[in-house]
């Protein structure tokens, strides 16, 4: 009772929105009451559809049964042309967008009413059950963010999205099958304007692929238009190449490195490491000068790779000259020690006398143009059937230690906050929208603790994002299945039994109505959703739906017959050494927990090989704020009206 009194008292409010909006007089606004409370009431007294007795009203119809289209389609047929609206629901906890048409004016005013939906547990939301995907429309003029070829860098489009939604303006998502034979089998076409930010004159016809981001035009003022210029043709420093590995043939604690880097003009930059058991303290060298004093090299996120002693990541490099610099070969120099090989750009790089050739030089360029990211305009209005957005920039945590997440944040520039045990046990994850475990043996010691695993599963239950890698994956789910044991009916999170090592090409996988790939699985009732077909979280860019494989000890892993989490997603598995599909192992699945969603995504660094790869990490993070679509319970629904 407590809790709806207290929602009771928010029954009116004046919304705080960006000014710049026309602003409504005081008739206006008492005109824009009298919309609102009336539109409530027709709402209560509506009756519910001839096939649908047992709601009470058309208000409890539309939220019971998640039918947001058809409550849009009551307003705009309802309201005068010159209202616009949004509409939220709240939980006790937080607001959730479900219609969302722009920004309020600073007059605008939000009526808000409590109802108990049908089919669900009283108190708030009660279950996740899916993302919100709908039909939309946008107006000649809307931007639009390329996310295929036509993309110079997908991973920095990332920053520049998060950025955007930064200020408050929805991104949406135009959401695609990644399951094409061919890169544009899924392709949609729009006419866009040759002039990204002055729009009209000449146009052209692009085929889009690979989940296009859109943000409309009715949300773009001249401000926010320039400064989405501004971001997009200046980008983060972008690492002008990467040292994905360097590994050697034997263990490398207690251990002092020196790595030479000779350039083509006879210079060179020397760096040094020294490593301990678990950590590994870098140190700047000097350089002979001419090209060498151009070369940064950044050490300050090297670590062992896998806790693999004899594995070292994250060593980036920026050419600071306004010119090509080339590395002609790296020398690695440590008593006693033997090179394997180097790692660079995806590109494997053998060892002679611990001395690696770069082929034909290794170039690293400056000021390039293809750092900058594609910003197309529309020249005709965009309409498409599976379009979701996000509701807010996500929040991001990793827990206990970066690992991998730091070549993730060199090639985007995405912050993320690091957490210990103390701050979970301590409550810090409520602060965070996704929390990012990657690959770490280490995770049983600190998951050992009872309150640090129960505040775990009461964080992503209270609707949280787990998005879990590589060998935590399993440790995860044994350690929740212990804590929570009589709570849900499967194993763990979402059910996970083992785990494999191939690293094979991996597929995506889903079903549609013109084609299923999820066979067995399907058969064999593992799942009995759609997998990969127009799930955000699966969007990519790639030929035959297939993405390479990672190195790690965990690259594949099958679920618990017995008990797994029978809502689950499987979006990708492995392919055997024929080609075919490797069941009934998977590599990426995700599962609705309570109002949270936990995202097991298997492979080391998934930065090593392609872009594309990696994007299912980016994919992870902007799902954590990606619109959703709820069972409810008792609810409050707020609809804010202002003037156009």
């Amino acid at each position: 009772m407590g809790a709806l009194l207290i929602i009771t008292a928010l029954l009116f409010v004046v919304s705080q929105a960006p000014s710049g909006v026309q602003q409504a007089d005081v008739q206006s606004k008492t005109q824009l009451m009298h919309y609102g409370e009336d539109t409530i009431d027709l709402l209560k007294n509506s009756p519910p559809p001839l096939d649908k007795p047992d709601y009470d009203n058309k208000l409890q119809y539309y939220l019971s049964e998640n039918e947001f289209d058809d409550l849009n389609e009551f307003l705009n047929d309802t309201l005068p042309d010159n209202v616009a609206y949004n509409v939220e629901l709240y939980d006790g906890g937080r607001y959730f967008t479900i219609i969302r048409n722009g920004y309020p004016s600073g007059n605008g005013i939000s009526f808000n009413e409590i109802i108990v939906t049908k089919g669900a547990p009283a108190g708030g939301v009660g279950h996740l059950t899916g993302t919100s995907i709908t039909y939309n429309s946008f107006g000649n003029g809307s931007l639009i963010i390329p996310m295929d070829e036509k993309q110079n860098n997908n991973i920095t489009a990332y920053n520049l999205i998060l950025r955007i939604s930064d200020l408050g303006i929805p991104v949406y998502q135009l959401l695609m099958d990644p399951r094409g034979s061919s890169f544009n089998e899924s392709a949609y076409p729009i006419n866009t304007s040759l002039d990204p930010w002055n729009g009209g004159g000449e146009t052209e016809e692009r085929d889009y692929s690979g989940g296009p981001y859109v943000i409309d035009v009715a949300d773009l003022t001249p401000i926010i238009k320039n400064r989405i210029r501004d971001w997009a043709e200046n980008p983060i420093d972008v690492p002008s190449c990467k040292i994905d590995n360097i590994e050697f043939n034997n263990n490398m604690t207690g251990t002092e490195i020196n790595m030479i880097f000779n350039l083509s003009d006879g210079s060179k930059k020397i760096i040094y490491l020294n490593t301990s058991t678990s950590n590994i303290n870098p140190g700047n060298g000097p350089d002979s000068g001419n090209d060498s004093e151009y070369l940064y090299i950044d050490t300050t996120s090297v670590a062992y790779d896998d806790l693999n002693e004899s594995k070292i990541i994250g060593i980036v490099i920026f050419n600071k000259a306004s010119f090509d610099l080339t590395i002609s070969n790296i020398t690695v120099e440590s008593v006693g020690k033997e090179l394997s090989s180097i790692t660079i750009n995806g590109m494997n790089y053998h060892a002679t006398n611990n001395k690696v050739e770069t082929d034909s030089g290794l170039t690293l360029a400056h000021d390039s143009p293809s750092e900058k990211v594609t910003i197309h305009n529309s020249s005709e209005e965009i309409k498409y059937s599976h379009t979701t957005w996000l509701t807010g920039s996500p929040r991001i945590a990793v827990y206990p230690e970066a690992g991998t997440m730091t070549n993730y944040f060199s090639d985007s520039g995405i912050s993320y906050t690091v957490l210990d045990s103390y701050n979970i046990i301590n409550g810090n994850l409520g602060n965070y929208d996704i929390l990012i475990v990657p690959h770490t043996e280490m995770i049983d010691d600190r998951l050992s603790d009872v309150i640090v695993v129960r505040n775990m599963i009461d964080w992503v239950s209270d609707g949280g994002v787990l998005l879990a890698e590589c060998a935590s994956i399993k440790e995860i789910d044994d350690r929740v299945e212990e804590v929570d044991l009589d709570n849900h009916t499967w194993h763990g999170f979402i059910g996970v039994q083992e785990y494999f090592n191939t690293n094979n090409t991996i597929q995506l996988v889903g079903r549609s109505p013109y084609r299923n790939t999820l066979g067995k699985y399907l058969t064999d009732n593992l799942t009995g959703n759609d997998g990969a077909c127009f799930h955000p979280l699966a969007q990519s860019y790639t030929e035959d739906g297939t993405l390479p494989g990672t190195n790690g000890t965990v690259s594949a892993f099958r679920l618990n017959i017995t008990g797994f989490n029978p809502k689950n997603s499987i979006m990708a598995v492995p392919q055997n050494e024929s080609g075919g599909v490797d069941h009934p192992k998977i590599t990426f699945i995700e599962a609705p927990f309570d109002k949270g969603t936990v995202i097991y995504l298997a492979g080391h660094d998934q930065s090593t090989y392609s872009q594309q790869r990696e994007r299912l990490i980016f994919n992870s993070i902007l799902y954590s704020t990606t619109a959703k679509v709820y069972s409810y319970g008792l609810l409050e629904i707020r609809i804010t009206m202002w003037y156009k």
